[in-house]
């Protein structure tokens, strides 16, 4: 077996759909066998034996905080649940208006939509939202660069862009924005879990993500990590009873941020999504994220080499990547569609542009099986 290939034992760890090749980790990351039993353990039986279970559901949200802030090297104090990556932009933008005069918001046109959406629902309340050049390679700091000035107050950079696998070099651009007098916020959704995030190392100001791809964790349980520096220097304009220093005081005109994170979090907080990803965290830990990066790379290439001799008219990305092979398959677009469907292989296009994912589920034989589709 290639040395940077993980054993076909690990495969067992989830639940893969059957017969089918499941290439879209990009999407949703598959179901960790011991998902089930955790969701019944934390949230079902101590909900059933004791009907107010509060106490056991919030001990599950702080094992959550742990086991991440264990993933990605940070302190658990400084990560904030989230229900998505939107509420969790959303909320770190509801504090800076008080803390800078500055108004624009700068983006690359390949962001996932949601942070365009959230940025430019902020109209109303005087900020600008401003794109790079629609040709600009996210993954050239001088790109960034060029489009700062004294206005922009934020910029948001995705780690890992969702429609072409681009890598940005998260630490360049933050140290971008901050020689600008801006804040960054990395994006990781499409990266964690697949690739190592270092939110401290790469000095970012605020970093978003979520469970429901590479960490297997479901939908409903993402997160806001905000810097210590900014820990209580921003008072977000969202928030509801669990931003408060002590939620059960119950004092309505007494309301104190919480000294941590926890101030972003709002109102009355989901439990079971957290209680799914960390299932899905211990398993992408126990595994080893530079592990499941290796296998995902020796994949990629052989599918690559294989392949891209045979498909003159198509385009491969260059430059680095993340966990997704993007390639555009041009006008060979409905053939590619079909024979994926006719071989059940479970992979996605954006426009035509077909997505690859191979997490640690996958294996050779899944190479060999979208090669015969493909090829």
């Amino acid at each position: 077996m290639t040395p940077a290939l993980l054993q076909p034992a690990v495969a067992a760890r989830f639940h893969l759909p059957p017969g089918s090749v499941y290439l879209k980790s990009h999407s949703v990351g598959c179901q960790p066998r011991a998902a089930a039993d955790a969701l019944q353990a934390r949230l079902l039986d101590p909900w059933r034996e004791t009907g107010e279970a509060w106490p056991h559901w919030l001990d599950a949200i702080d094992d959550w905080r742990a086991a991440l802030g264990q993933l990605v090297g940070v302190e658990a104090r400084d990560l904030c649940p989230a229900t998505n990556v939107s509420a969790a932009l959303s909320r770190y933008l509801s504090a800076l208006g008080q803390a800078t005069r500055r108004r624009t918001i700068l983006l690359a046109p390949s962001a996932f939509p949601t942070i365009g959406y959230v940025a430019s629902g902020l109209a109303a309340a005087g900020w600008t939202t401003r794109y790079l050049p629609v040709d600009t390679d996210v993954r050239d700091p001088a790109s960034w660069t060029a489009a700062l000035d004294d206005s922009v107050a934020l910029v948001v950079a995705m780690h890992v862009s969702s429609n072409s696998g681009a890598l940005t070099d998260i630490a360049a651009v933050a140290r971008a924005a901050k020689a600008a007098g801006a804040r960054c916020v990395a994006d990781c959704a499409q990266s964690v879990g697949i690739l190592p995030v270092n939110p401290a190392a790469w000095g970012a100001d605020a970093v978003i993500g979520t469970s429901v791809k590479w960490l297997c964790g479901g939908p409903g349980a993402a997160w806001l990590w905000v810097a210590p520096h900014d820990r209580t220097a921003l008072d977000p304009m969202e928030r509801g009873w669990w931003s408060h220093e002590n939620p059960f005081e119950m004092d309505i005109a007494d309301f104190r941020y919480a000294p941590d994170a926890r101030r972003w979090w709002g109102g009355t907080p989901d439990v079971a999504p957290f209680i799914l990803s960390t299932a899905g965290i211990g398993e992408i830990a126990a595994i080893g994220v530079d592990a499941i990066g290796a296998h995902n790379r020796t994949l990629q290439a052989m599918l690559r080499d294989a392949l891209e001799p045979k498909t003159p008219g198509w385009s491969w990305a260059e430059g680095a990547v993340g966990g997704t092979l993007c390639i555009d398959t041009g006008t060979d677009q409905p053939r590619v569609a079909e024979a994926l469907d006719r071989h059940d292989l479970r992979a996605d296009f954006r426009g035509t542009i077909l997505r690859l994912s191979f997490h640690a589920y996958n294996g050779v034989a899944d190479v060999e099986r979208a090669l015969a589709a493909l090829g």
